[in-house]
């Protein structure tokens, strides 16, 4: 013990300050202790309190040599930094003497190297006045580096060189960065080897992920995935921990599509039913990625794999309906310090990693589309980033390197040009993009936005079109793939709910007793959507072919369905006719045996079916009930017009002696609403009341997605609606 200790009282530890900070076991032998030399730490890391450090560590004594050597290595470094200030403050970027002039050491292009026109880059970003390098390490983490933070250009002469140059050396620091993604700490790789399923299953699980989930979300290389993973096989040890997380993310998607008796499900879950084994599966490899993460060292070194496996998680949570907002700013600033911000022609790298890059970055952006307007954001500015978008190409053709075509827009493939892997993302990001204008003029109406209702629904209809003839509807008389065919259903479902969200407020307008032409309109059309969307969903649940897509019927599908339905309950109200009537009642029949069809494997289907049935009880009563007081009035109009006719009659034969007579207002033939275009009823003499508190129901931000929907205001709320106008 050291004098110090012993005027303190206190008792030095006896383990090693690195063991101790672990909770390990210390063998207490020297230093480093065999603990620490397991562990990789040298001996400037394996400290005991109360003795000395070592003599490298020793503070420098005070020797006045010694401190001008250093003062004078700062005052060279000083002057160096300014010669390099001043020297680029009269150069213009682009210039030969700039870092951006020509090809770097470490390989960023120059901008008149990139080749992309004017029309790729937005030369008014500031990022492009800062383009670095990507530094990757032994080990295969990449890190971006911006010009900014390359001290070593500006230093490499001064004597501070040496010092500088491991800033590079990867970080091994066991800190407490890995807490977010790890609840039980660190894991061996056997540990992680062991959360994986038998082989069969595993096999399995990929085959369907490929099959469905890739060409919808289609971030990766399937061709380099597969080689990946044959090599998994034979050698569990040659891939990387970031690949694993990857692979766990894959698993964790692909157990959504499976069918309710796949043996898989009840081999690997424990659970009772069907939705409870998917969820609890799902859940249990969705961690199982994290901690490979965690593993890995996400939260301080990255690859192109752990991005990969980030993304596809937060894709995963976006399905099963969970929050996922934390993890995609974790992603997002992951894929900012691997510079996938920029675009990657600025470096050197082969097609497929480019194109890598640029899918991920793409499927990325298009969560975050899909967040800010669940959240009510529509501020885009995150979203503007100087990166091309993937190439509209297959895998396949990326092998071909230099030949690849670079056109990312769908409508400019050649007509003759079959869909390719990428064409359904493509144009997901285009319609989410569109589904953002939508909600942020419903969202301000009735206050004036930046875009008309017409605007936006000659997009809508473009967009249709354009889908249509990518995908060769009319003009290919072979079939699509079934994977093409299930995806252009996707995105025909998806532009019937915009639609329906685009016209709500006209739709609102007429329940509460607005008959314009444009009411009226917008009316039929929301009818027209609904219905396709409801056909749509049936034609997915139905048809054997879309067995693998119960995913989707079970979820999202659901959704927009249940808005159709929802839509067509509101037609109900003022069916043009009888038959009109019996039709649509028919059709939302219909929906209610699907939803209760879906309801063991869907939570969401599960809520909508009482809801389902309470409209359509609801609605039949209140319909007769108008249909009999509509009678009731035209049988008094009828009885009136008589008498008045009668009274006009008299007055006629007594006219040569009651000329100056006046005809009292009251015998004036009045106006019936049942004249209007479309007869509602708010034209009877039903409570006002019925219809706002039915369109607040109603409310646009209630139908933005399934997490969006309030189910016990929209319970209550109708029932009240109904009820209150029956009563």
């Amino acid at each position: 013990m050291t004098s110090s200790s012993r005027s303190t009282g206190k008792r030095l530890p006896i383990s090693c300050q690195a063991c101790r900070t672990r909770k390990i076991r210390c063998s207490r032998d020297g230093r480093p202790c065999q603990t620490c030399v397991r562990r990789g730490l040298g001996a400037e890391d394996c400290i005991y309190l109360g003795q000395p450090r070592l003599s490298t560590e020793q503070p420098q004594s005070g020797d006045p040599n010694v401190q001008n050597e250093l003062l004078s290595r700062i005052r060279n470094l000083e002057g160096l930094l300014q010669k390099q200030v001043n020297s680029q403050a009269g150069t213009p970027v682009g210039a030969p003497n700039s870092p951006l002039g020509a090809l770097s050491a470490t390989g960023s292009f120059s901008e008149s190297d990139v080749g992309g026109g004017l029309d790729s880059w937005d030369f008014r970003s500031p990022m492009l006045g800062n383009i670095g390098n990507l530094h990757t390490s032994p080990s295969g983490h990449v890190r971006y580096v911006p010009l900014a933070s390359q001290w070593e250009s500006v230093v490499a002469k001064s004597p501070a060189a040496e010092c500088l140059r491991d800033s590079d050396a990867d970080i091994v620091d066991d800190d407490d960065l890995q807490i977010p993604l790890a609840r039980n700490g660190n894991v061996s790789r056997a540990e992680l080897l062991a959360l994986l399923p038998p082989g069969r299953y595993c096999d399995n699980l990929k085959e369907v992920y490929f099959k469905v989930f890739s060409p919808i979300f289609h971030i990766l290389h399937d061709l380099t995935f597969e080689a990946e993973y044959q090599q998994f096989c034979h050698d569990p040890g040659s891939v990387s921990t970031s690949w694993l997380a990857l692979l766990f993310a894959i698993l964790a998607i692909a157990i959504s599509a499976l069918n309710d008796d796949d043996p898989l499900l009840s081999d690997l879950g424990r659970e009772r039913t069907v939705s409870r084994n998917i969820k609890a599966l799902s859940a249990r490899y969705r961690s199982a990625a994290l901690r490979c993460l965690a593993a890995d060292g996400v939260m301080t070194r990255h690859s192109i794999n752990s991005l990969q496996a980030l993304v596809l998680v937060s894709y995963a949570r976006l399905h099963r309906g969970l929050p996922f907002w934390t993890l995609l700013g974790l992603t997002h600033h992951v894929a900012i310090s691997m510079g996938c911000h920029i675009d990657p022609e600025r470096f050197f790298l082969g097609p497929i990693e480019r194109e890598e890059r640029r899918r991920v970055w793409a499927g990325l952006m298009m969560l975050y589309t899909i967040q800010n307007t669940s959240f009510g954001s529509l501020e885009q500015q995150l979203l503007t980033q100087d990166v091309r978008m993937p190439a509209d190409v297959d895998d396949i053709d990326l092998l071909n390197g230099p030949s690849v075509p670079t056109t990312s827009d769908p409508s400019s493939s050649p007509s003759s040009s079959r869909p390719t892997q990428m064409t359904y993302l493509l144009l997901n990001i285009r319609l989410h993009k569109l589904s953002n204008k939508i909600c942020e003029t419903i969202f301000t109406y009735p206050q004036p936005s930046r875009f008309s209702i017409a605007q936006l629904e000659a997009e809508l209809m473009a967009f249709r079109e354009l889908c249509d003839a990518r995908y060769q509807v009319d003009t290919n008389p072979d079939p699509l793939p079934v994977h093409h065919q299930a995806n252009l259903n996707i995105l025909h479902s998806q532009v019937h709910q915009l639609v329906l969200l685009l016209l709500r407020p006209n739709l609102c307008r007429l329940l509460q007793g607005e008959i314009t032409p444009e009411t009226c309109d917008s009316r039929a059309k929301c009818m027209a959507s609904a219905k396709a969307a409801l056909s749509i969903f049936q034609n997915m649940l139905e048809s054997s072919q879309f067995a693998p897509y119960k995913w989707y019927t079970s979820g999202l599908g659901s959704f927009n369905a249940f808005h159709a339905a929802v839509v067509l309950a509101v037609g109900l109200l003022n069916s043009e006719s009888q038959a009109k009537f019996d039709e649509t009642k028919e059709m939302l029949s219909k929906a209610l045996d699907m939803f209760a069809s879906l309801s063991v494997r869907s939570t969401f289907c599960s809520k909508a079916v009482p809801i389902i049935r309470q409209i359509i009880d609801s609605i039949s009563t209140q319909y007769h009930q108008v249909q009999q007081q509509q009678q009731h009035q035209q049988q008094q109009s009828q009885v009136q017009l008589q008498s008045q006719q009668t009274q006009a009659q008299m007055f006629a034969a007594l006219a040569p002696t009651m000329s100056n007579v006046t005809v009292p207002d009251s015998f004036m033939l009045p106006h019936s609403q049942s004249n209007s275009p479309v007869p509602t009823v708010a034209s009877s003499s039903s409570d006002p009341t019925m219809q706002s508190s039915f369109a607040m129901s109603m409310h646009p931000q209630h139908w933005i997605g399934p997490t969006s929907v309030p189910w016990e205001t929209l319970g209550s709320g109708m029932q009240y609606a109904f009820e209150s106008d029956v009563v």
